[in-house]
């Protein structure tokens, strides 16, 4: 049988054969076998087979039986074919050697009887229903239910413990368990035993959470699905009582939350969260935590309302008419036209990702928000891909020493612009190789940066950022160790949100200090 070129070249290839020829060696050196071919050819001498070869033969553990499509054609009539080892034949123990006094081949040996199967009982592991409760844990569960329901009926305001005690849920999807119980301004108990027991009774509580957020008819959880369910958490939630005076920043944080949801939850950028994505992420602990915070920002993975400013701020500043939509010229001012020309075009040209606007060449508060996470944590896997993309021209999932020098002439020519000191490609694709260590030498694979998360910012930054590039190359390494020590499990993300938010709460005090002096002013001369 021939070997394919791909399978040869494998490692596993080369030891499995190695182990084969091993155990053929082994299988050769037998006593049992020598006799087997010494019989083998004096049968081939005669004209005909004397008797048929017995089966039981091959049956030690390190033989394996022939092939139907390997016996010879002349004792292809007179013996059966072996059948393939089945999980009961390979469980019965044979001994590795033939009795000392020899085998008695004129002797038909006896019939081979397959033993018994034994009664194996497997545990079930698998409940498409839910797995069931055990005795203690259904009466607990009673014992809620009826604590609950003194009354036949229970109003919204009532429902809030079995939503939070009995369900495991937070206390903001009170009312969306409410109405798929059934309930809409009373919900009788015969109504919410029905719902508990076929649908939720034997769910884990991460299950019935996405289960009630998305739609019956479906099997993943879209953005309109989460909408409702932020405007019962701003109307509720103590930390979000004061954006109840301005309706319209309601709608931009709600919008905000849900970009930052799906930038993380949504692995594959689809626009769906499966209940696969939902379980490898931290979205339900994150949601039971902001129940039990009354500061919403110290909950800063997707909730924060500081990490919410910075984002609409940047975004604001940037587009001068305030309509919403950016251009290539209105996103090139981003920090200070830091990234270069090259990479603006790419980010527009929409390689890293599609843009949510409707509007060509025009980039949404959606899109906007995705790019600026990823350019201010470089160390995700989200944010590593999406740079990738943008370096890598030939979309090749390969970045090459000619992508990286396209990238970089541009950083040159800017820094001898500045008068910086001017660092040669050279060095800096020797340095990106100490630091990264690809499999092949000058060639960056998505493996490469995945497996150095916390550097491979640097790379990025060297090619496409040229502020950040100045300050890693002037960077004070105590300055930068105090700032991880300080908030040790703050993300990079975390980190320039809470510089950036001090620094623009700053502003706008003493913007605020200058209109009391300015009104003074007015006042003294009027």
């Amino acid at each position: 049988m021939e070997i394919l070129p791909q399978f040869k070249e494998s490692i596993r290839f080369e030891l499995a054969k190695k182990k084969i020829d091993e155990y053929f060696i082994q299988w050769l050196s037998f006593p049992s076998t020598n006799q087997l071919v010494q019989k083998l050819i004096e049968d081939c001498k005669l004209p005909t087979p004397t008797i048929p070869l017995p089966s039981a033969i091959f049956t030690n553990r390190l033989s394996t039986p022939i092939s139907p499509n390997q016996s010879s054609p002349k004792r292809a009539s007179l013996t059966p074919p072996l059948s393939p080892p089945t999980y009961d034949r390979l469980s019965v123990s044979y001994s590795h050697s033939l009795p000392a006094e020899g085998l008695n081949l004129t002797k038909p040996l006896p019939a081979f009887t397959p033993p018994s199967k034994q009664n194996i009982s497997v545990p079930q592991f698998y409940f498409p229903k839910g797995r069931p409760l055990d005795l203690a844990q259904s009466e607990k569960n009673l014992k809620i239910i009826s604590t609950c329901f003194i009354k036949d009926n229970l109003r919204l305001a009532e429902f809030e413990n079995l939503t939070t005690q009995l369900f495991g849920l937070p206390k903001f999807l009170n009312q969306k368990v409410f109405q798929a119980a059934g309930g809409i301004e009373l919900l009788s108990k015969s109504s919410f035993l029905k719902y508990w027991k076929t649908e939720l009774e034997l769910r884990t509580p991460l299950e019935r959470f996405f289960r009630i957020l998305k739609k019956p008819t479906k099997s993943y959880i879209e953005r309109e699905d989460l909408k409702p369910i932020l405007k019962i958490l701003m109307d509720s939630h103590p930390g979000l009582e004061f954006l109840k005076s301005t309706p319209e920043f309601q709608e931009r944080y709600s919008d905000t939350v849900i970009e930052r949801i799906f930038y993380t939850v949504d692995t594959n950028d689809d626009g769906k969260i499966t209940f696969r994505e939902m379980k490898k992420s931290n979205f339900f602990n994150v949601c039971l935590a902001v129940d039990d915070e009354e500061d919403i920002n110290k909950i800063k993975d997707y909730f924060s309302y500081e990490h919410f400013y910075v984002l609409y701020c940047r975004f604001w500043e940037i587009d001068t008419d305030h309509d919403f939509i950016i251009d290539k010229d209105d996103f090139s001012r981003y920090e200070g036209h830091t990234l270069s020309r090259k990479a603006n075009d790419r980010i527009f040209e929409q390689v890293a990702r599609k843009f949510s606007s409707q509007q060509k060449d025009k980039m949404a508060y959606d899109d906007f928000v995705w790019f600026m996470i990823s350019e201010e944590d470089k160390t995700t896997k989200r944010s590593i891909d999406y740079w990738f993309k943008v370096v890598d021209l030939d979309n090749n999932g390969i970045i090459t020493a000619y992508e990286m020098e396209y990238f970089y002439e541009e950083q040159l020519r800017r820094l001898e612009y500045l008068n910086q000191e001017a660092v040669p490609f050279k060095d800096i694709l020797c340095q990106m190789a100490d630091m990264l260590c690809p499999i092949k030498e000058n060639q960056f694979i998505l493996k490469d940066f995945i497996a150095k998360q916390q550097i491979s910012g640097i790379f990025f930054n060297a090619l496409l950022n040229l502020n950040k590039f100045i300050a890693y190359e002037q960077r004070d390494p105590f300055n930068t160790k105090k700032e991880l020590s300080d908030n040790p499990d703050f993300s990079d993300w975390d980190r320039f949100a809470l510089t950036e938010y001090v620094r623009l709460a700053m502003e706008e005090e003493n913007a605020g200090d200058n209109e009391v002096l300015d009104e003074e002013w007015d006042t003294d001369h009027d």
